[in-house]
């Protein structure tokens, strides 16, 4: 069952994704930059990711955990994208 490492992963990168928002604005940047839009659309992904894993556990569901990886992935492909767009 990798639901436990999906729920481990994203609740770990969603505190990334929220650092990155905070770092954001502490540094006065988001008026130039989507970064912190997208980092936060990527916290939102993961929060989805960290329930749904969490239901898969719970009631032992494929359903679920199939969710979890599906969303867990789009929030990387989303925070790999907030991350590049404050670089460039």
């Amino acid at each position: 069952m990798k639901s436990q490492y999906i729920l481990n992963s994203a609740a770990s990168l969603l505190g990334v994704s929220l650092l990155i928002v905070t770092a954001v604005h502490i540094t006065a940047k988001s008026a130039d930059s989507i970064s912190d839009e997208m980092s936060f659309a990527a916290a939102l992904l993961f929060i989805g990711s960290c329930l749904t894993s969490h239901r898969a556990i719970s009631k032992d569901d494929d359903r679920f955990e199939a969710i979890a990886d599906k969303l867990f992935a789009a929030g990387l492909v989303v925070l790999t994208g907030g991350v590049l767009s404050f670089w460039f």
